[in-house]
């Protein structure tokens, strides 16, 4: 999407009272899928990093268009597999043991005997940073469904961005607005590296984060091909993402419509291809007691 044209679109959100605050239409669903295909060339082609052995019930939270969800159920098709989502999940072709539900994961818990207590052996869950206003609830939550010796997988990020390895984005002032409007939202958007703190709490063990480093272009990709496709991406859309992003983030501070559209004013060159410019993706895993 052209820089005109990604300034003048109207996005949709999800019809809910849950604080998510990206937008849901095909626009968007059009960015999850090429932003999938980048995460998992950038992982060398595993879509999870956690040693699963012949899982029998699988959960997918926040699946979005149910990309990851689907390949759950492809790599395995002994499993019950399961994708939740606030929104419908877009069609698409779908393995035979995979159901999508529309619904929030707090809601169904407990509730919804699908989702009973100790019932699942993996527990995932993607960028999740604009949706969760307590993750320490959320993280029980999972530890909740997990049977003993199951395991959660939280993919994640921080907001924090990187220009030679020091961070860059404390300086600009539309990134301070929406820290400010993600606290006042109760939001955390250094999830990615917090959540290694949400799983030791609620009780999970053995837990791991493995960091992957995402350039802004393909500066990197010489050295790290794996990098080129989610790169391109990340120069591409990020700055689109954050652009519709600032509104709903700062709503409620006292901003002026003037103020906010010159917050806005700043993105695309704040958030242009450089060399040297990058943020982290996290991955995060933990294990419940037992066997």
């Amino acid at each position: 999407m052209n820089g005109a044209a990604a300034e003048t679109r109207t996005p949709t959100y999800h019809n809910t009272d849950a604080a998510y605050t990206l937008p849901n239409d095909s626009t968007e669903h059009a960015r999850l899928e090429d932003q999938a295909a980048g995460l998992l060339s950038l992982m060398h082609g595993q879509v999870i990093q956690t040693p699963l052995v012949n899982p029998s019930r699988i959960l997918d939270v926040g699946c979005g268009t149910g990309v990851v969800t689907c390949a759950l159920g492809s790599l395995f098709p002994h499993a019950t597999v399961y994708g939740v989502d606030l929104s419908p999940v877009p069609a698409r072709p779908t393995p035979p043991n995979v159901t999508f539900i529309q619904g929030d994961i707090g809601k169904l818990a407990g509730r919804d005997p699908r989702f009973s207590p100790a019932s699942f052996d993996f527990v995932f869950n993607r960028l999740l940073v604009c949706g969760i206003t307590d993750w320490l609830g959320y993280v029980r939550t999972v530890a909740g469904l997990l049977r003993p010796g199951g395991w959660a997988e939280m993919q994640d990020l921080n907001y924090a961005h990187y220009r030679n390895g020091k961070v860059c984005s404390a300086d600009w002032k539309w990134m301070q607005a929406v820290y400010q409007g993600a606290a006042q939202k109760g939001l955390d958007v250094e999830c990615g590296s917090n959540i290694k703190g949400y799983m030791e709490v609620a009780g999970l063990v053995d837990v791991h984060v493995r960091e992957f480093r995402i350039p802004y272009g393909t500066w990197a990709a010489e050295k790290r091909p794996e990098t080129r496709h989610i790169g391109e991406h990340t120069a591409r859309e990020n700055w689109v993402l954050y652009y519709h992003l600032i509104p709903r983030m700062v709503d409620g501070l006292g901003y002026s419509e003037e103020e906010v559209e010159a917050l806005r004013s700043r993105v695309r060159g704040d958030m242009g291809p450089e060399d040297g410019k990058d943020w982290v993706f996290y991955v995060t895993r933990g294990r419940k007691l037992g066997n």
